[in-house]
């Protein structure tokens, strides 16, 4: 599973540099779509195949299901739903490469920040209130996804909107994740690193600013945290006690 797992990063990473260039959205598409295998992958061997599976599922329909139920009910911030070929009658759900992007890009952005919240969690040394701390801190770097600068001015609806989605769909699978030590990096570091470079790659390809600022950001604090954890290790390994 480890060397499959880095062929689809390989794969990740060239598609990645391909969009970046690319005026057509398909590189852009096949680069989710390996990222969200690979997420998913971690995902069941970082928490156990039948948690990872369920958690995985649980992150691709509930998002979609809370936000067409929100627009049924006209719930402030979200008139403009992110599949627009949802209806209030039926569930009309046409195959689009835009449509599929979005299907394969909300689990994605779940599941790494899922990650990235627990690895700031090890950073921050947060005995008390784990579990909380790390609704709120994998809600807010999805959100923060969804910040975006349009003629000088902060459009923060779609932010507020996955935000409160978020902090609803992590509190409810709160109880079933716990995170195993022992599995092997790659499955730890793979969706942090694929957070930041979607994040980075698409703000950059857009001149986004706050979302530039804010993948920079991300980055040097995840440079941080890896060697605050390269320093434990050495302690450890120095002084075993």
């Amino acid at each position: 599973m480890r060397n499959f797992t880095i062929i689809l990063f390989i794969f990740f990473v060239f598609f990645l540099i391909i969009s970046l260039f690319a005026l057509d959205m398909l590189p852009f598409f096949l680069t989710i779509f390996f990222a969200f295998l690979l997420c998913f992958i971690c995902l069941g061997a970082y928490l156990g195949p039948a948690r990872g599976i369920s958690i995985g599922i649980i992150y691709i329909f509930l998002p979609f299901l809370l936000e067409y139920l929100a627009n049924i009910y006209n719930v402030p911030f979200f008139e403009k739903p992110l599949i627009t070929n949802l209806t209030l009658k039926v569930l009309d759900f046409k195959i689009s490469l835009t449509n599929l992007f979005l299907v394969f890009s909300m689990p994605l952005l779940f599941m790494s920040s899922l990650f990235f919240a627990h690895k700031i969690k090890l950073l921050a040394d947060i005995k008390t209130y784990h579990k909380t701390f790390l609704i709120i801190t994998s809600s807010l770097l999805l959100a923060i996804n969804f910040l975006l600068l349009d003629q000088n001015k902060i459009l923060y609806q779609d932010f507020i909107k996955w935000l409160i989605i978020a902090l609803i769909i992590n509190s409810l699978i709160a109880g079933l994740y716990k995170f195993k030590k022992e599995k092997a990096e790659i499955f730890k570091e793979a969706p942090i690193i694929i957070y930041l470079a979607i994040l980075g790659s698409s703000a950059l390809k857009r001149m986004d600013s706050i979302q530039l600022i804010a993948s920079l950001i991300l980055t040097i604090y995840y440079l941080i945290i890896l060697f605050n954890e390269y320093k434990i290790r050495k302690i450890r390994l120095n002084f075993p006690f």
